[in-house]
């Protein structure tokens, strides 16, 4: 699923140039979070490292959305949200085998993890 080691570093430089962008640019609260899941969905699929993928992606999240939000939002459960629901989490992650095929059409159910993990809020 991940891109090959050799494409990693041109694929990390897209990945920056996008949220960069996405830092510069006004969004709504529902933008915000929609992108913040697709920077989580897409760091995983480049897969950078050997190990710390995930965790890395769920930090990229959260930082984005604190970064857009204000930081508050480090708080949010998400993590446990994703902990909790696990198979879920992994079943939505997987788009497809290879890279260059994964199908973002299919993401719809990983997006819309992360903003189910404010429903149980105190």
């Amino acid at each position: 699923m991940a891109v090959e080691p050799e494409f990693v570093g041109k694929e990390m430089e897209t990945f920056f140039s996008s949220i960069a962008e996405l830092i510069a640019t006004p969004l709504t609260t529902e933008e915000v979070f929609y992108f913040a899941a697709l920077l989580h969905l897409r760091f995983a699929h480049i897969h950078p490292f050997r190990d710390g993928n995930g965790r890395a992606a769920r930090l990229l999240e959260k930082w984005f959305i604190a970064e857009k939000l204000g930081q508050q939002f480090w708080k949010i459960p998400s993590e446990q949200y994703y902990k909790e629901h696990q198979s879920e989490y992994y079943a939505t992650i997987h788009l497809g085998i290879n890279f260059y095929e994964l199908d973002y059409n299919k993401c719809l159910d990983f997006l819309v993890m992360l903003p189910k993990c404010l429903y149980n809020l105190p």
